[in-house]
């Protein structure tokens, strides 16, 4: 990055003051996210945080109006705090002008860490205000509490997938049959336990090394940001790891129907991207009660089509729950080291990660299956599938192309007029191409079932 833009950057962080990952390259960001500057412009805590005292802690009525009071006096003061720094950066505008590209960072940082170091000290000297309320009973609850404040807090801070998941949370909200919500119990204090000594570790490493990632933001030293940011990665796989270990545990714990259920509950909210739904279910739905019905050849078919495809299904959502698990944690590391290189001039190529190569496969097997499904319905059929705008008789199609009769991609070729210096441009290509350009671009399959375009459209990517 130019001086002039770093220059440029950083005078739009300093006005937006909240806005300080882009100060200089990427790279740079990639460390403010780590330095936690984000949170120091959020309040530790809010209004919503209420019901959170009143459960633990088991406030008495007249106990309540005085935590609110003490939650706003927080609150104020923190706003009040922040708008001071604000104003401290607002006045730096004019210095960091002519400055070097490292005194801007440190003329940043300055205000910040003075504020970090105040804003931490109104935390504590909240909550203490909040234990000097509290009867003998209610303190023996503070240790609970301060695990759930810190599970609430620190939960959403993470980066992996599979790392945020609220195991303890999901079971309330399964609402499974009391008896077998008692039995768990003794399971989920292990837990509980278990993933509060994981966050502590994770927050502790982050702030014990936020001076270190700043310093190297405000050196460019990059190679001391990568440092810094392995070492709080490592505690983010163990947070993760603790996940991972009680959604089978629990899983296990359970009667096999409600084992289930769970387990799939907590590795879609652990790893959305691995289990985006597909269109396939719908498309099957509507061909089960096509006008006019099926054969009874055509349902045999359809019974098949549909074991195989889940199957292969699961096989590969898996295969893409373990990629993230085996690879994501270096991921980050790479991607800034890709843009270190790139700014030293080097030339670097694109990498696709293995979890997205497997989100590519689990499109192709959906064109696959839509193929498949559509090859067994006679054009009468496939015209009165939802999503068809006519309801004639009709020749099968995917995404626009013609589908022989093994329901295969006709070739069609259209080209534009050649242009002056170049050759003609097809405008319609193989579903192949339009099917890995899709996944280029971070679209995956439309929700409409026949593939005719009018569904909606979900990123795979982030």
């Amino acid at each position: 990055m130019s001086f002039r833009r770093l220059k440029t950057c950083a005078l739009a962080a300093v006005m937006s003051a909240g806005s300080l990952f882009t100060v200089a390259t990427p790279a740079h960001a990639q460390f403010g996210a780590q330095a936690g500057f984000a949170d120091s412009f959020r309040p530790e805590f809010l209004d919503r945080d209420m019901p959170l005292f009143v459960e633990i802690l088991r406030l008495e009525d007249w106990q309540r109006p005085i935590v609110e009071v003490l939650l706003q006096d927080y609150m104020i003061s923190f706003e009040s705090g922040v708008d001071d720094v604000k104003e401290k950066m607002r006045a730096l505008q004019g210095r960091i002008g002519n400055a070097r590209p490292d005194a801007v960072m440190e003329l940043i940082l300055e205000p910040l860490a003075a504020w970090d170091a105040d804003r931490a000290a109104l935390g504590v000297i909240f909550l203490r205000n909040i234990k000097a309320q509290l009867t003998g009973d209610q303190i023996s609850r503070w240790p609970r509490f301060e695990r759930t404040l810190r599970r609430e807090k620190e939960l959403p801070k993470g980066e992996l997938m599979g790392e945020s998941v609220d195991l303890y949370t999901l079971i309330r909200t399964m609402r499974f049959p009391y008896e077998i919500e008692e039995g768990l119990d003794p399971l989920l204090v292990e837990y509980e336990l278990s993933l509060d000594s994981a966050l502590s570790v994770r927050a502790a490493k982050i702030a014990s090394l936020q001076e270190e990632i700043k310093d190297a933001m405000a050196g460019m030293d990059f190679d001391a940001g990568l440092r810094a940011t392995d070492q709080i990665m490592s505690t983010r796989v163990l947070v993760r790891r603790v996940q991972d270990d009680y959604i089978e545990k629990i899983s296990a714990a359970l009667p096999d129907e409600f084992g289930e259920q769970f387990r799939q509950s907590a590795l879609l909210d652990g790893y959305p991207r691995a289990f985006r739904p597909t269109p396939i279910p719908r498309l099957i739905e509507s061909a089960r009660n096509s006008d006019p019905e099926l054969s009874d050849s055509q349902v045999m078919q359809l019974d098949d089509i549909e074991a195989d495809f889940e199957l292969r299904l699961e096989s590969i959502e898996m295969r893409i729950v373990e990629a993230y698990r085996t690879n994501q944690p270096g991921e980050s590391r790479e991607k800034v080291q890709r843009m270190i290189d790139r700014r030293n001039g080097k030339t670097v190529d694109r990498v696709t990660s293995v979890a997205d190569r497997l989100i590519a496969e689990k499109n192709d097997l959906v064109d696959e299956t839509r193929r498949r499904i559509l090859a067994i319905l006679n054009p009468e059929q496939t015209g009165n599938l939802p999503g068809n705008s006519s309801k004639t008789n009709r020749i099968p199609t995917l995404d626009g192309v013609e589908l022989d009769e093994n329901g295969v991609a006709k070739e069609r070729t259209r080209t534009l007029a050649p242009g002056k210096n170049n050759s003609s441009r097809p405008m319609f290509k193989s579903p192949g191409e339009a099917s890995k350009e899709g996944r280029g671009s971070g679209t995956s399959e439309s929700l409409d079932p026949t593939g005719s375009g009018k569904g909606g459209k979900s990123g795979d990517r982030d």
